[in-house]
């Protein structure tokens, strides 16, 4: 409930005139840049982006996630010559 409250004063209005912003930007950029494609992927994912704001259960990264996977990431570049798990383990 706190965190929910705190998340709709302070993150909603600043993710509000981010998404403002954006769509007002879309418009100006050429069809097919850079920019354009960074802005449509962002756009295209805004309600799962702004999704924390509007719930204070939902957490605002994923760290635990991601320390779940770093051993396998870490362990990709250690065992990509080693030929097998177990000898990338020597």
């Amino acid at each position: 409930e706190d965190r929910w409250r705190v998340r709709q004063e302070k993150a909603a209005p600043i993710l509000n005139a981010l998404h403002t912003w954006m769509l007002a930007q879309r418009d100006l950029v050429p069809e097919g840049s850079a920019i354009a494609k960074a802005l449509d992927y962002s756009l295209k994912r805004w309600a799962a982006l702004a999704r924390y704001a509007d719930d204070g259960a939902v957490p605002i990264d994923n760290n635990p996630c991601e320390n779940q996977i770093r051993p396998w990431a870490l362990g990709r570049s250690n065992w990509l010559f080693a030929g097998s798990l177990l000898k990338g383990k020597r």
